[in-house]
Protein backbone atom coordinates (compact mmCIF):
# COMPACT_ATOMS: atom_id res chain seq x y z
CA UNK A 1 0.00 0.00 0.00
CA UNK A 2 1.33 3.42 -1.28
CA UNK A 3 1.14 6.71 0.60
CA UNK A 4 -1.87 7.68 -1.17
CA UNK A 5 -3.82 4.32 -1.01
CA UNK A 6 -3.39 4.83 2.97
CA UNK A 7 -5.09 8.35 2.51
CA UNK A 8 -7.81 7.12 0.70
CA UNK A 9 -8.13 4.92 2.96
CA UNK A 10 -7.81 6.50 6.11
CA UNK A 11 -10.82 9.44 4.51
CA UNK A 12 -13.03 6.68 3.31
CA UNK A 13 -13.16 5.12 6.70
CA UNK A 14 -13.07 8.75 8.31
CA UNK A 15 -16.58 9.35 6.25
CA UNK A 16 -18.18 6.40 6.80
CA UNK A 17 -17.60 7.10 10.65
CA UNK A 18 -18.74 10.61 10.11
CA UNK A 19 -21.86 8.99 8.28
CA UNK A 20 -22.82 6.56 11.31
CA UNK A 21 -22.40 9.32 14.10
CA UNK A 22 -24.71 11.44 11.90
CA UNK A 23 -27.37 9.35 9.93
CA UNK A 24 -30.31 10.41 7.96
CA UNK A 25 -33.55 10.22 9.99
CA UNK A 26 -37.01 10.07 8.89
CA UNK A 27 -40.44 10.35 10.62
CA UNK A 28 -43.44 7.73 10.00
CA UNK A 29 -46.62 9.16 10.31
CA UNK A 30 -50.44 8.03 9.60
CA UNK A 31 -49.91 11.15 6.76
CA UNK A 32 -46.70 9.48 5.46
CA UNK A 33 -43.38 9.42 5.61
CA UNK A 34 -41.24 13.16 6.03
CA UNK A 35 -37.56 13.02 5.60
CA UNK A 36 -36.52 15.00 9.14
CA UNK A 37 -32.69 15.09 7.71
CA UNK A 38 -29.23 14.58 9.31
CA UNK A 39 -28.33 14.61 13.33
CA UNK A 40 -26.07 13.29 15.93
CA UNK A 41 -27.06 9.68 16.65
CA UNK A 42 -27.90 9.80 20.08
CA UNK A 43 -30.17 13.16 19.48
CA UNK A 44 -32.60 12.65 16.58
CA UNK A 45 -34.61 15.54 15.47
CA UNK A 46 -38.15 15.79 15.25
CA UNK A 47 -41.08 15.37 17.85
CA UNK A 48 -39.66 14.45 21.11
CA UNK A 49 -37.51 11.93 19.39
CA UNK A 50 -39.61 10.13 17.46
CA UNK A 51 -37.71 9.96 14.11
CA UNK A 52 -35.76 7.00 13.33
CA UNK A 53 -32.69 6.16 11.23
CA UNK A 54 -33.72 5.92 7.54
CA UNK A 55 -31.42 2.29 7.18
CA UNK A 56 -31.84 2.26 3.43
CA UNK A 57 -30.95 6.12 2.70
CA UNK A 58 -27.51 5.09 5.11
CA UNK A 59 -27.02 1.66 3.37
CA UNK A 60 -27.19 3.86 0.09
CA UNK A 61 -24.75 6.24 1.31
CA UNK A 62 -21.94 3.55 2.53
CA UNK A 63 -22.14 1.58 -0.48
CA UNK A 64 -21.64 4.11 -2.88
CA UNK A 65 -18.63 6.47 -0.70
CA UNK A 66 -17.29 2.41 -0.45
CA UNK A 67 -17.25 1.92 -4.13
CA UNK A 68 -15.65 5.49 -5.23
CA UNK A 69 -13.18 4.80 -1.97
CA UNK A 70 -12.02 1.36 -3.78
CA UNK A 71 -12.40 3.04 -7.06
CA UNK A 72 -9.82 5.57 -6.18
CA UNK A 73 -7.83 3.00 -4.05
CA UNK A 74 -7.18 0.73 -7.15
CA UNK A 75 -6.52 3.54 -9.25
CA UNK A 76 -3.75 4.85 -7.40
CA UNK A 77 -1.97 1.56 -7.46
CA UNK A 78 1.59 1.70 -8.56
Amino acid sequence: MNKNQKIVVIVVGTVLLGMLVYPPFHLDIQKGTFNQGFGFIFDPPGYSGQATINIVQLLVQEIIVGIIGGLAYFLLKE
